[in-house]
């Protein structure tokens, strides 16, 4: 065999391995939304269990363009806590470090919402597509990997704290 034809070989089967591999952005998309829209309604029920009245959550939609997902909808939540207003704005989900992103904003900061792997660690030889995962959200107050929590209840709590203050 040749060099050429070596390297034709070679790179022939780099790139059938890589379409074997390939991600499907369709199920990767609608993964996503679902994962939002359960994020959204997790959201909703904390804060009306908390005591936040129902007419003070709002659904508001968000266009947004990835070049793998391409142009779509997405759901985000706009809440009124007191005389202040959170918004949770979807982001992204082709991301570093998740499987998506969602900010909270608040009048004393923002906080990253960022969908993990519900598993903590899982064996690298697993190749199980994202969109065929339980996903979670943890929250990381800066912008650095570090003082991340859970997005639990008494995640949402902490949370809540940064965004508004203490009252």
């Amino acid at each position: 065999m040749t060099n050429l034809q070596m390297l034709v070989s070679q790179h022939q089967a780099k790139a059938a391995q890589m379409a074997a591999q390939s991600v499907d952005w369709g199920k990767r998309k609608r993964k996503w939304l679902s994962v939002l829209e359960q994020l959204m309604h997790q959201l909703r029920t904390s804060l009306a269990d908390a005591g936040v009245p129902s007419a003070q959550m709002v659904t508001t939609h968000h266009h947004l363009t990835e070049e793998a997902l391409g142009d779509y909808d997405a759901p985000g939540l706009e809440v009124k806590i007191g005389a202040a207003k959170i918004q949770f704005v979807p982001i992204a989900s082709v991301i570093i470090g998740g499987y998506g992103r969602v900010d909270a904003i608040g009048p004393c900061g923002e906080v990253k919402l960022i969908a993990v792997d519900s598993q903590a660690f899982h064996d690298p030889e697993d190749h199980t597509p994202s969109y065929q995962r339980e996903w979670g959200w943890s929250a990381y107050p800066d912008k650095s990997s570090r003082g991340g929590f859970r997005l639990d209840d008494e995640g949402l709590a902490k949370m809540l704290e940064l965004l508004l203050g203490r009252a």
